[in-house]
């Protein structure tokens, strides 16, 4: 299942008693596994780390209760463990239903194996970073509600654009929001929050899309300590994305409903910027920028024994070039 599901999942209280969650994003992966492991609600937890993960101490720990409790074990691991020992795990929860067991993988590239992520059957969410601003802002609003935290849209995507998207740091913000006892608005962001990199997405986008020279900028951000490629690629296709879904709006309705197409409503200047934008390609010239994106992330994640920032260097310079060419 994916997240809309899992949420729908956690809001009916109805959650099965063994679940597997895999995804490519440490924070969110977590995050779902609090939301379940809250709805279990039950002190006895065994927690089991990486090396940590033990098979025989898995299987005492699921044995009865002398008082009925549940017994609970969340397993968190890069890579799936044995098929054999996982089956014997779960049935032990299927045969006594106070036994609960959560695995979460943080995939990070690694290669799963498929008999493991069958054994949960159904039972599963895959997690992925957002796609999109809007997806985000679901998320943001969802952890600003749990922090009891007036959500504000706008305050909040500002956040999200400070920390380059990193959802670890914004929730930081937000719960320093909190413990100050700040109102969530635009004015109190632009106040208090400040980003790790001195170079933001945005900025860096910005100047790549006009045609002006970036490689100062480049540079100055993979200097930093909150530098990787595959967030900088991401931040890119989305923007790009999220530029086309605008265009292709105008195309067929011949005019823009920023809230239909965003999911939100952004300041006036910011949609005079994106009109613009949607208007200053044509649709070929939009599947060009999608091909050369991938192309580099593709690149990026396949290729080894090489310099990735000059590679990712060399793809944005050429996806610069694509944009130039009339």
């Amino acid at each position: 299942m994916y997240k809309r599901e899992f949420d729908s999942l956690i809001a009916s209280k109805k959650a099965p008693n063994f679940f597997l969650i895999r995804g490519n994003d440490e924070f969110l992966n977590a995050f779902c596994a609090k939301q379940l492991l809250n709805l279990w609600n039950s002190e006895n937890v065994l927690e089991q780390y990486f090396e940590e993960y033990n098979f025989n101490e898995a299987m005492s720990f699921l044995e009865p209760s002398l008082f009925g409790d549940k017994n609970i074990i969340y397993i968190k691991n890069d890579k799936t463990t044995s098929t054999k020992e996982i089956k014997e795990i779960i049935e032990k929860c299927k045969k006594d239903e106070n036994n609960y067991v959560l695995y979460e993988i943080y995939e990070c590239g690694n290669r799963l194996n498929n008999d493991f992520l069958k054994a949960f059957g159904t039972n599963f969410l895959r997690v992925f970073k957002p796609n999109s601003q809007n997806e985000a802002l679901q998320i943001l609003t969802q952890i600003s509600q749990i922090l009891k935290l007036f959500p504000n849209s706008l305050a909040l995507l500002e956040i999200y654009k400070i920390h380059n998207e990193n959802l670890s740091l914004c929730v930081a913000e937000l719960k320093k929001f909190k413990s100050l006892n700040l109102e969530l608005n635009l004015e109190n962001v632009k106040e208090n929050v400040s980003g790790l990199s001195e170079v933001s997405f945005e900025d860096l986008f910005e100047k790549i899309i006009s045609l002006k020279d970036f490689r100062d900028d480049f540079f100055t951000y993979t200097q930093s300590g909150s530098y990787n490629e595959s967030e900088l690629i991401g931040y890119f296709y989305s923007s790009i994305f999220r530029i086309f879904s605008i265009h292709t709006f105008i195309k067929i309705n011949g005019k823009i409903d920023f809230r239909q197409v965003l999911g939100y409503l952004p300041p006036i200047q910011i949609q005079n910027n994106l009109k613009t934008l949607a208007l200053q390609f044509s649709t070929e010239k939009f599947k060009e920028m999608f091909i050369s994106i991938n192309k580099t992330e593709y690149s990026l994640k396949t290729k080894t024994n090489i310099n990735k920032t000059y590679l990712l260097l060399s793809g944005l310079l050429e996806f610069q070039r694509i944009l130039s060419k009339k």
